[in-house]
């Protein structure tokens, strides 16, 4: 379930103990943050789904989260996410410190840098929305 709204009713009619939340699903990193505000209102926990630089952004903003969600990875398995970073950023089982923890970056904007040839060169498609021309 993703929108503000729905969450209030599901949360308002007792069908959760806990939400998640994603920047990349519910409304970027202000719809998140709203819905973690939300929660913590009723005294609930959020838990953000997945990883990336908006999603530790959320959590480092909130007072409601428990845990980062490193997803998808296993001593076997890397994380799919691509490699598009050239800072040292790492969403890898690897990222987390001797003390359990994962840095938020604090670069400008997300803190990140990207690596815009390898991002190019592995393009399948792009759009492009031109507001100019409306």
């Amino acid at each position: 379930m993703r929108g503000l709204e729905p969450k209030a009713d599901f949360i308002m009619a007792g069908g959760t103990d806990f939400v998640r939340v994603d920047p990349e699903y519910d409304s970027g990193i202000t719809g998140a943050i709203k819905t973690a505000r939300l929660a913590e209102a009723f005294g609930l926990d959020v838990e953000i789904h997945a990883v990336g630089p908006a999603h530790r952004h959320v959590m480092g903003a909130i007072r409601n989260s428990n845990y980062y969600e490193v997803a998808l990875v296993g001593p076997d398995c890397p994380n799919v996410v691509p490699p598009v970073y050239t800072c040292g950023y790492s969403d890898q089982i690897d990222c987390i410190d001797r003390d359990g923890t994962v840095p938020v970056p604090d670069g400008p904007g997300l803190g990140v840098s990207y690596d815009w040839d390898w991002i190019n060169k592995h393009a399948v498609q792009r759009h492009v929305f031109d507001l100019s021309k409306r």
